[in-house]
């Protein structure tokens, strides 16, 4: 079992970030301590590295949340939540392919600049 504070370091978010997704309905209710003291599984930090990688991917918080409901929801779900990530890796990829374009944009201005020009 985990602290919080050992949580967000494991994790790489913060404190504040982790108490939002449980406020948001994003992570099930866990268990505490004597001292009150929140206490986190593996489980639970499994699904927060998965849940930090959705936000970074641009997943927003309601969609997650529509997420985590069907994965609570069981396996009939499957194939709605196939569809969701799926979704959510094409976005990816076309973020990714302009990226690339916007890196070729830049090469050639620096090509430009190597070569003594102005513009």
């Amino acid at each position: 079992m985990f602290t919080i504070g050992q949580v967000a370091k494991k994790v790489g978010i913060n404190i504040g970030a982790i108490r939002f997704y449980e406020r948001k309905g994003l992570l099930d209710t866990v268990v505490r301590n004597e001292q009150n003291i929140r206490l986190y599984t593996d489980y639970e930090i499994n699904w927060l590295i998965f849940l930090k990688c959705l936000r970074e991917t641009g997943m927003s918080v309601e969609e997650i949340k529509k997420y985590h409901d069907m994965v609570k929801a069981g396996t009939a779900t499957l194939p709605d939540r196939i569809q969701l990530i799926q979704k959510q890796k094409q976005t990816l990829l076309d973020d990714i392919e302009m990226k690339k374009a916007q890196l070729v944009h830049l090469e050639h201005k620096l090509e430009r600049y190597y070569r003594g020009e102005n513009y």
